[in-house]
């Protein structure tokens, strides 16, 4: 996935653990990194319009849910943005290198909420557009959340899995000791500008999109690595990031990046219409200001 990850346990058998650990984050990634040429995601991307395609029901579950996300959001969030994604560099380095202007305004109006099918019945999926998926935005939660299913399987009932950024507790760190989970200052990223807490946070699932870690500079201009699916160009906002606290990591991460894509005033009107926890983080006049939605 092309960042690094901690896990702390309380009580476990280490015997088991350390292998299982990366089997459960490995299998995602042999199914949802496009970076792997065998992955799933990549033989949907290389597979023909209209071809089924097989694949495990983990896939069907973040596809089918990314499906709806995106209908509910009215497309801000979109994993079928990938060619876009690619042409701007962040995507895999033997495609985003293979970058096609003029192909690109042809694939515009192939991008849409329902440009891939779901077969739940069948376990399988295809593309009915020329579209590039790319679950970049989603896996790295729902990875957290198929290790966390892991550790419930084993009867673990205390543990801290921090992913890419993306954090999923429950239990305490000890008996009268909670975990603390922070969203960092953007300036200062090893200090946090809130920190929140299992007392008043139980099995807590925490997601933070923002654009002052992940970014390229191309000719003295700066882009944003989340793109745009209305615009299909690196979002220019007005906001340095939007935390999200949610049920589980997969919903909290695609969530924190719609809410990116939205900005500070569409993303907080959704979130009070649709009960999301969501934390803006802005800066004016060389000072942060925290926003957030009446539920968070």
């Amino acid at each position: 996935m092309g960042t690094t990850y901690k896990v702390i346990l309380v009580d476990y058998d280490q015997d088991l653990i350390e292998e299982g650990i990366y089997s459960s984050l490995d299998s995602v990634n042999q199914e949802m990194s496009t970076y792997i040429d065998t992955s799933s995601i990549s033989r949907l991307n290389s597979s023909n319009i209209g071809d089924w395609i097989e694949v495990s029901e983990n896939f069907i579950k973040v596809a089918t849910f990314s499906q709806q996300l995106c209908i509910e959001t009215q497309g801000a969030f979109n994993i079928s943005i990938g060619h876009f994604v690619n042409f701007y560099g962040f995507g895999p380095p033997q495609i985003s290198n293979n970058r096609q202007i003029n192909k690109l305004e042809e694939l515009k109006d192939q991008v849409s909420c329902i440009s891939f099918k779901v077969d739940e019945t069948k376990k399988r999926i295809k593309r009915i557009n020329d579209v590039y998926i790319d679950m970049s935005a989603v896996a790295k939660g729902f990875a957290i959340d198929h290790l966390s299913s892991f550790f419930n399987s084993l009867s673990i009932n205390s543990y801290f899995i921090e992913l890419g950024g993306e954090i999923r507790y429950k239990g305490n760190k000890q008996k009268n000791i909670p975990w603390l989970a922070a969203i960092e200052n953007p300036d200062e990223t090893n200090s946090p500008i809130m920190t929140l807490s299992s007392k008043e946070y139980k099995n807590l699932s925490l997601a933070t999109s923002g654009e002052y870690r992940n970014f390229i500079e191309l000719n003295g201009n700066t882009f944003s690595h989340t793109i745009d699916p209305q615009t299909f160009k690196p979002i220019n906002r007005e906001h340095i990031s939007v935390s999200v606290i949610a049920e589980n990591a997969m919903k909290a991460d695609a969530l924190a990046t719609a809410l990116n894509v939205m900005g500070l005033e569409k993303g907080l009107d959704f979130s009070n219409k649709n009960k999301i926890k969501a934390l803006y983080i802005i800066k004016e006049n060389e000072k942060f200001i925290l926003k957030s939605s009446k539920w968070f």
